[in-house]
């Protein structure tokens, strides 16, 4: 049966055993369509060969519903209730636990809450670091309960770890020049080759030392539920691992963990996957296992690039999550890019903000002789929109010409779009502008968040004395500003609010305070990147 027929039957509430909902939610993933009917969830499996995951037969897609209930059990008991066909009866009537013809399967699970899911949580700003912690010790708990064997072994062995790494690119390379740039893949993978071989000796190591488990093989945001209410072990949930192929998840416990502190870092929540991973290397005490968490994060993000962009290409999947899906695919790339990079070379977008002669161009200048950033102006920007030179005088009145405010909007948005292409090559922005309101940062901040790029702003200050003497000796420049548009730029500028990934640092530019660019240089190490 075709699986855009069966989807279609399977929208009705009567398809469904008793008692039914008055409606049924359809979500969808790379492999899987998910039916929440009420408080019950029926998961059918595509009848798909990606290489990675067979479900191309109806006697393999009932194996892997019985897999998945099986092995969910040791971390969702309560969850997982069984498995059901999917009948048709003799007038066409499609039913799941019905009679007749048995045209598929499917996994049947109780529903819990998204609102208690890690990803609901972190959104609202109610995951704490002892929750991460006691999450790791959860974990560390179930990994070191996991099955053992020499099979198991073998599945982290570094042959196998290879592969599985490796295997990421050539399933994705043909998306190159869409979802990656072609210099950016090439960076990523040639780096993560030197980090697999650098770690060969490690891997070999603890593979012969057992330490390989059959482990979750999924652990992302949104399978972690958290109930802070309920006593252990209900009070931690985690569903949905990989039961499709066991060597995804027969794995050092490192990759396994690697999976959930990507997630955390890919939504700029680092503080709380280094919390993750120290608590779970004190509570597995496996210090020597710290020198694989690169590796595998970066395995991880490449995972999630190469699933996202499957679900980009689904024709059955709808526009909006198609669209999602390839921004989501493309972030993941600069996570990898990040991982594996050279401090000095990691992607950043960087904000010199402040009323003009501030110091915003010294400081930019300087940034990108001493730490590798192209710099884009909008006083230069704005100019060439206008098909003028860059010096070329075009002083108006303030908010007229080419500073009027559709004017304004435009350098912007080209400011914005040509920070967006240099990040997605992986390279590293500064955009020196005024920034003096909110609605001007907001865009860049959410685009460079959105691609998993850290933030730093920084506000110059002058005060109004050394201001005005810098404008008066300004001369060959591409900034119009003079007093009075200094005046009316200060008076307007608005305080920058507080947003994940993003660090906010003010700097003195006044000749006798501290060097700015020192300071400067200090935070940019502090994230990181340089």
């Amino acid at each position: 049966m075709r699986l855009n027929t069966l989807m279609d039957a399977l929208r009705h509430p009567e398809a469904f055993p008793p008692p039914r909902a008055a409606r049924v939610e359809v979500i969808q993933t790379h492999i899987s369509v998910v039916f929440l009917v009420g408080d019950q969830v029926y998961k059918l499996k595509k009848p798909l060969d990606l290489g990675f995951v067979d479900c191309s037969t109806l006697e393999k897609r009932a194996h892997l519903c019985h897999e998945e209930v099986r092995l969910n059990r040791r971390l969702a008991p309560e969850v997982y209730r069984g498995v059901l066909p999917v009948t048709r009866d003799a007038e066409g009537r499609v039913a799941v636990g019905g009679s007749g013809e048995v045209v598929d399967h499917v996994v049947w699970m109780r529903r819990v809450p998204w609102e208690a899911t890690l990803e609901h949580r972190l959104e609202q700003g109610q995951v704490s670091v002892g929750d991460v912690e006691a999450l790791a010790r959860r974990l560390a708990a179930f990994h070191e309960a996991a099955a053992q064997s020499a099979a198991i072994a073998r599945g982290g062995s570094w042959e196998t770890v290879a592969g599985n790494y490796r295997e990421n690119f050539e399933q994705t390379r043909a998306s190159v020049g869409d979802l990656v740039s072609e210099a950016l893949f090439a960076e990523v993978e040639a780096h993560g080759e030197r980090e697999l071989r650098a770690r060969r000796p490690l891997i070999e190591a603890r593979a012969a030392a057992g330490a390989p488990r059959d482990t979750h093989g999924d652990l992302r945001l949104e399978h972690v539920y958290l109930f802070p209410e309920r006593e252990p072990p209900g009070d931690i949930v985690i569903i949905d691992c990989v039961e499709f192929n066991a060597r995804f998840r027969h794995a050092d416990p490192v990759a396994d963990l690697a999976f959930l502190g990507m997630e955390l870092m890919a939504r700029h929540h680092e503080g709380l996957a280094e919390a993750l991973a120290s608590a779970w290397f004190e509570a597995m005490g496996d210090p020597e296992g710290e020198a694989l968490w690169t590796l595998y994060l970066s395995y991880r993000a490449l995972v999630r690039a190469k699933v996202d962009g499957i679900r980009a290409s689904e024709p059955e999947v709808p526009e909006a999550d198609r669209l999602r899906a390839r921004e989501r695919a493309r972030s993941r790339w600069l996570l990898a890019w990040s991982l594996l990079a050279p401090p000095a070379r990691r992607p950043c977008l960087v904000l010199t903000a402040g009323p003009p002669a501030a110091g915003k161009s010294t400081l930019s200048r300087a940034l990108a002789s001493a730490a590798g950033f192209e710099v884009l102006r909008s006083d230069e920007i704005r100019k060439r929109l206008a098909g003028l030179d860059p010096l070329e005088d075009a002083s108006e009145a303030w908010g007229e010409g080419i500073y009027a405010p559709q004017r304004s909007e435009a350098t912007y948005d080209a400011m914005r779009e040509q920070a967006r292409e240099a990040l997605l090559e992986g390279r590293r922005v500064l955009v020196d502008a005024g920034f003096r309101r909110e609605h001007r940062r907001a865009p860049f901040i959410a685009m460079a968040t959105a691609l998993c790029v850290p933030v730093v702003l920084f506000v110059c200050r002058a005060t109004p004395e050394t201001t005005r003497a810098r404008l008066a000796a300004r001369d060959h420049d591409a900034s119009d500003a003079d007093w009075r548009v200094y005046q009316r730029a200060a008076a307007r500028w608005q305080e920058s609010t507080a947003a994940p990934g993003v660090e906010v640092v003010t700097l003195s530019t006044e000749p006798d305070a501290p060097d700015a660019l020192t300071a400067a240089l200090a935070r940019l190490r502090g994230r990181g990147v340089l």
